[in-house]
């Protein structure tokens, strides 16, 4: 029983420290193109974002 908990702690852990990390890189991204004056597109291939994730976060700006 301890595993399974143990196990299910660190996948929840898991999941947050990815949601955290896409906050991040979204609030880098809106920096970025606040203070550089730079397009979405632009910003996001200058911290070079796959291109497959470049919707989630256009859909977020």
């Amino acid at each position: 029983m301890c595993e399974t908990l143990r196990e299910l702690m660190k996948e929840d852990f898991e999941k947050q420290e990815r949601e955290t990390k896409k906050e991040t890189l979204l609030e880098a991204i809106q920096n970025l193109m606040e203070t550089m004056k730079c397009s979405a597109d632009q910003t996001m291939e200058a911290l070079k974002i796959p291109d497959a994730d470049k919707g989630k976060y256009i859909a977020k700006l």
